[in-house]
């Protein structure tokens, strides 16, 4: 199957996605309608059954707020997040910023984590993308929507430029090798 030149999306899964966005948004909204109620009454203990500014009803509200927050960034990391590949490199998109990393501009592809055999052979827990500092620029995880068809990609620019793979376990993910076999 020829995908080398096809651009590919890796991101989470849509269904995890939206069980996320099920549950989140509903916490989220019953948070500020919470909020909402406080403000209206001029009372912030109002959704703690208390009245005014008691330790609890600040620690309350500070938790209150750490969730909101927490859920907040999560869901936009979720939805937000994708990674593009393609012929001529990789695109990160996350949290409103794009990093583009051309192929000539990538050190190194590198299995990471302990690999799994399965029936189509071994899978990592993660197979990293590093530029020329060292730094991540993408992690490719299999249970991402379009990880097989990137791990295609990866092999067609492993033919261009070998020296991507540095050590036995990434090239047995990758399958340019045997994996029952090692190499010099």
């Amino acid at each position: 199957m020829e995908t080398t030149g096809r651009e590919v999306v890796v991101e989470v899964a849509r269904g995890v996605r939206v069980l996320a966005a099920a549950l989140g948004v509903p916490l989220c909204l019953g948070i500020a309608l919470a909020a909402v109620d406080a403000v209206r009454a001029r009372d912030p203990g109002l959704p703690f059954e208390r009245t005014g500014w008691s330790p609890f009803v600040t620690a309350g509200w500070a938790v209150a707020l750490a969730v909101l927050l927490g859920v907040g960034l999560s869901l936009w990391a979720l939805w937000g997040t994708s990674v593009r590949l393609d012929r001529a490199g990789v695109t990160r998109r996350a949290f409103g910023r794009r990093r583009e990393t051309g192929l000539s501009h990538l050190r190194r592809v590198q299995a990471r984590g302990a690999s799994t055999h399965g029936p189509t052979g071994p899978r990592p827990v993660a197979v990293l993308l590093l530029d020329r500092e060292g730094r991540t620029v993408a992690a490719l995880r299999p249970t991402e929507t379009g990880f097989r068809e990137a791990l295609a990609v990866v092999r067609g620019w492993v033919e261009q430029r070998p020296d991507l793979v540095q050590d036995t376990d990434t090239a047995a993910v990758l399958g340019t090798v045997d994996a029952g076999r090692p190499t010099a």
